[in-house]
Parts: C-alpha cells; structure tokens; sequence
C-alpha cells in the first residue's frame, strides 16, 4: 500500500493555548488512521484465526452423500465469498457401488479436474482434489463445489469447499 502524509510544515503547530493546531491535530488524526488500516491487512502472526474481511480470512463447507446421476454434473457444497480477492478450493471423495467405473472429475464452478483409469468394478472410493481458483468478486458470490461421474451402478459423494481471503 502506497502511503503519502505530508505535515502542515506552514502551519504553526502549536497555537497561543498551547494546544496543536487544527490543521496538525487533522495530520494526527490522517496518520493514525493509516496505522489502523495498515494493521488490519497485516495478517495474524499468533494462531488465531483472521477476522471477517481481513487477509487470511478462512471459510469451509463440506457436504456428505450427494447421489451423482451418469455423467451429469452435480452441485455438492457451496460457499457465499464476501467482496474481496479468494483463492477456492476443494477435494471430493466419490463412493461407488458395485458396476463399472469410466472416469470421475471435480471442480469449482466447473470440472477442472479428472481422473479416468480402468477402475475395479465392484465397489470402491475415489478422491480428488480441485485445482485452487481465484475469484476476485466486488459483491457477495455463491461458489459451488461440482462432481461428475461416468458410471453405471450408483455413485454418491461427499466433499469439502474451502476459500482463503488473499488480499
């Protein structure tokens, strides 16, 4: 942050009361608040978590047994981002039920990520991790956490969305 205070140097800093000057009293004050916001986007240094609307503030969602349909992208968990600069995330853990398994992806608002392999065809479980996504929104925004399936069986899922305030 770019930061220029410059004193009322033609100003006499103390008046006949001995007291500041408005015009320096008005500096004081200008200096002070510049601190304060300065501290704010500091970051905390001792475990604590970072208030709402400060750098380093964490949010988390997680949804559990969501029933995917074949191939169809489906909404598991969402998370409202306040104004502010986001890097999203999240990991999905897909379950499935006996039949065969083509391929499962996740994402953030769309499918970024996927894993497709010659799975087993009874049941089993399945992770995947979304790649980190950066909104940078000025009014509040719902973000999703999304999975799709390839499947024939069932196939149900259960993920986390996380987001950390950068800036």
């Amino acid at each position: 942050m770019a930061l220029t205070l410059s004193p009322p140097f033609n100003t006499q800093a103390l008046n006949a009361d001995g007291l500041h000057s408005d015009m320096w009293e008005a500096h004081h004050q200008d200096v002070a608040d510049a601190l304060q916001v300065l501290a704010a986007n500091q970051g905390v240094t001792d475990g604590s978590d970072a208030a709402a609307g400060q750098v380093g503030e964490y949010m988390t969602a997680s949804a559990s047994g969501v029933a995917l349909a074949n191939n169809v992208a489906g909404n598991i968990v969402s998370l409202d981002l306040t104004a502010g600069d986001w890097d999203v995330s999240g990991n999905v853990q897909f379950s499935a039920g006996a039949g065969t398994h083509n391929s499962f992806a996740a994402g953030i608002d769309s499918l970024d990520t996927q894993s497709a392999a010659s799975f087993p065809t009874g049941a089993l479980t399945q992770g995947i991790s979304t790649s980190t996504r950066r909104y940078n929104v000025t009014a509040t925004t719902t973000v999703w956490l999304v999975a799709n399936a390839s499947f024939s069986g069932s196939v149900t899922a259960s993920g986390t969305i996380r987001a950390r305030r950068v800036r």
